[in-house]
């Protein structure tokens, strides 16, 4: 299953709001919430639900400044090389905690994940600088935000429900290339829509 930025309990609701207790469509609810969720989240460009206890390695620039566009609400551990370094098995000089830096701070992001990770250049540790290496840094942490925004799970109810109520139209139930969702999801996510506007506001810079 993939990152599902709702539940099909809250579609089913949205569908039938008088209750029901059938799950003949469950699968199918399920299988439209991870198609909607997997564009949302390639539209913008961040994880949109927690992930925790998780490793990856990224690749890294000369400076002090590590961009992640998912977010990272905070650090276990951290290993940094000065030179490129496999896709695994690599080796890594270990950064020390407290010249790890996470930006924006919290009093800046209400709710949002930090999207920057900062060595502290007078710090106390043997590692206080990236270079320009693949595979540069491996991080294990919490990742993307603490729980999907409110927002972002009424935009993906909305979708699902449009999707599973248009199931024997003939629309598309895949996404579009450009930016743009085929139907049903188009209403949704076209230039100028209010979803369209709410995935902007989540919309790393970069993407």
């Amino acid at each position: 299953m993939a990152d599902q930025l709702c539940t099909t309990a809250q579609v089913k609701a949205r569908l039938f709001p008088n209750g029901i207790t059938s799950s003949d469509d469950d699968t199918l609810i399920s299988e439209l919430i991870d198609q909607v969720s997997a564009w949302m989240q390639s539209y913008t460009g961040r994880k949109l639900v927690p992930e925790n206890a998780a490793t990856y390695v990224l690749d890294t620039k000369a400076g002090s400044v590590l961009r992640i566009a998912r977010g990272l609400r905070s650090v276990t551990s951290m290993g940094a090389a000065s030179t490129n370094q496999p896709d695994t098995a690599g080796t890594y000089d270990t950064v020390t905690a407290a010249d790890i830096l996470l930006r924006p701070k919290a009093v800046d992001l209400e709710g949002w994940p930090p999207t920057e990770l900062w060595l502290n250049p007078t710090g106390s540790g043997d590692v206080l600088r990236f270079y320009d290496a693949l595979n540069g840094a491996t991080i294990t942490g919490n990742w993307g935000f603490a729980t999907t925004p409110l927002d972002i799970t009424s935009v993906a109810i909305d979708a699902t429900v449009a999707a599973f109520q248009s199931r024997r139209n003939g629309a598309s139930s895949t996404m579009g290339a450009d930016d743009m969702a085929m139907p049903p999801w188009s209403k949704f996510f076209g230039r100028g829509s209010p979803q369209r506007g709410t995935l902007d506001r989540y919309r790393y810079p970069s993407v």
